[in-house]
């Protein structure tokens, strides 16, 4: 029965605006957190009565799925990773600044076509900030730390933290973000050599501006984000698929910094079963990484307050297994969270990734879950023509991407304008000598034909509103 750790602390939870009257509806609120803990607190009783039934022997105890990390803040020289010395001094600060000096911290918004900047009236500080910062952070380090052990009990771990990081540079706060947990904790991990190559695959919907340009030139960590792009109408309004990292003086980095952007909303199921099956995949099992951090972001999911996208549940359940599947189940995992601001659907989201990571099984809700985890030497074998764990890991997919069929126009239902988005990336990193040397060989796709045996984009796009969303989560049931 697999476990996975977790980590949470009701510290991080103090983290909130200043603004009373705000509060209650502020998008970055404590109640992201909160939310997704209750919902996995929910499932491990579940579970355990679940697995309870059908132990046999009377005397056995079954374990809980989950094993709670006490959490920890992170260490000055772990921040100082990613972040320099006088940036971290300048956020220790506010702990001991009045209400007046805190609301008068300048915060940046999206960086302008001129160099310029507009201050973000969303950005809140407290005197509670340093301290939740350093926890978010010390709980992906911590996170890193139990699956890279050599007395680790799973390779899979889920930090329940915030404030979220991927927008958090060098020396600049931005986007409700202060400290880089993801990439502070993948620098770490390199640093304590507990690992050597490191992914992070961020699907939060907006780009990890901090995270791309802390990474941008290390030939250790391949950095993949997938994205909205729509100038300075979407924030931040970075993540060109033309940045594609390293230059001149780190040539080992170029080909390791991947963006796909989205120029239009509503993307959903279909469009991120292909990004995945057609790019991710290969990239992640060609870069042969030791550790997955996924910057898992919640707001690309149908009904979120901002990402205006339509991901349900069961992709982000799949896109978590189709990764594991590529990559083995002795790779270890850590999944952080990122954004997304509705705490119905970001809990249900992270609900489907916990359901992943514990190797239960989707079924629609016409069973309850098994009670053992896949066996993944089992699922190869009742198939001949899988002959390589990408192959595994694409064939997760082929409800809404099939990448295996003969008529490539009938893969399956794409938007056009993603399948230009999706392409325009590829053809930034076909001829990079980095994929090239590995035998990474990524072609365009074709513009799709309907086809009756496909899943219809009116299918995947048939929820309309939160009720329905709730209806579309009876899979979960046990």
């Amino acid at each position: 029965m697999s476990q996975v750790y977790l980590i949470y602390d009701e510290r991080m939870e103090l983290h909130q605006t200043l603004d009373e009257a705000k509060r209650a509806c502020h998008v970055e609120r404590p109640e992201r957190i909160v939310s997704i803990l209750e919902r996995l607190l929910s499932l491990q009783s579940r579970l355990i009565n679940h697995r309870q039934m059908n132990v046999m022997e009377e005397n056995i105890t079954v374990k809980s799925p989950f094993i709670h990390l006490k959490c920890e803040v992170a260490k000055q020289q772990t921040i100082e990773l990613a972040h320099s010395l006088e940036y971290f001094n300048r956020l220790k600060a506010t702990s001991i600044m009045t209400a007046e000096e805190l609301n008068a911290i300048r915060t940046i918004d999206c960086s302008i076509a001129d160099g310029s900047t507009e201050d973000d009236e969303d950005m809140y500080f407290c005197k509670d900030t340093f301290q939740a910062a350093l926890l978010a952070a010390g709980g992906v380090v911590q996170c890193v730390e139990a699956v890279t052990s050599p007395a680790t009990e799973t390779s899979r771990a889920l930090a329940v933290v915030r404030p979220p990081g991927h927008h958090a540079c060098q020396d600049q706060t931005m986007g409700f973000c202060f400290f880089n947990s993801v990439v502070v904790a993948a620098k770490h991990a390199i640093q304590s050599q507990r690992a050597q190559k490191v992914v992070i695959l961020d699907w939060d919907i907006h780009h990890g501006n901090g995270s791309q340009d802390l990474t941008y030139n290390d030939e250790n960590i391949l950095y993949i984000s997938l994205h909205r792009k729509c100038g300075k109408k979407f924030f931040p309004g970075t993540g060109d698929p033309e940045e594609i990292g390293g230059d001149e003086l780190h040539p080992d980095a170029i080909g390791l910094n991947v963006n796909v952007a989205w120029r239009n909303s509503h993307m959903g199921n279909v469009e991120y079963a292909a990004a995945m099956s057609e790019l991710v995949l290969p990239l992640i099992e060609g870069f042969g990484a030791d550790l997955i951090l996924i910057s898992c972001g919640l707001d690309a999911a149908k009904g979120d307050l901002i990402g205006d996208c339509d991901l349900l549940p069961n992709m982000y359940y799949l896109m978590t297994v189709s990764i594991l599947e590529t990559m083995g189940v002795d790779i270890p995992m850590v999944v952080a969270l990122e954004g997304g601001y509705n705490t119905a659907v970001i809990s249900a989201c992270m609900e489907a990734v916990a359901f992943a990571l514990l190797d239960e099984d989707w079924n629609d809700g016409t069973e309850p879950i098994r009670s053992t985890p896949q066996d993944h030497t089992k699922v190869a074998s009742r198939n001949e023509s899988v002959g390589s764990r990408l192959e595994m890991g694409r064939r997760v997919l082929t409800r809404y991407w099939d990448y295996f069929t003969e008529n490539d126009r009938q893969k399956g239902n794409l938007k056009i304008s993603a399948v230009r988005d999706l392409n325009r990336t590829i053809r930034c990193l076909q001829s990079t000598p980095y994929w090239i040397a590995r035998g990474i060989h990524l072609e365009e796709i074709l513009p799709q034909t309907p086809s009756g045996n496909r899943v219809t984009r009116s299918k995947v796009k048939n929820v309309a509103n939160l009720d329905e969303i709730q209806l579309s989560l009876e899979s979960f049931s046990i």
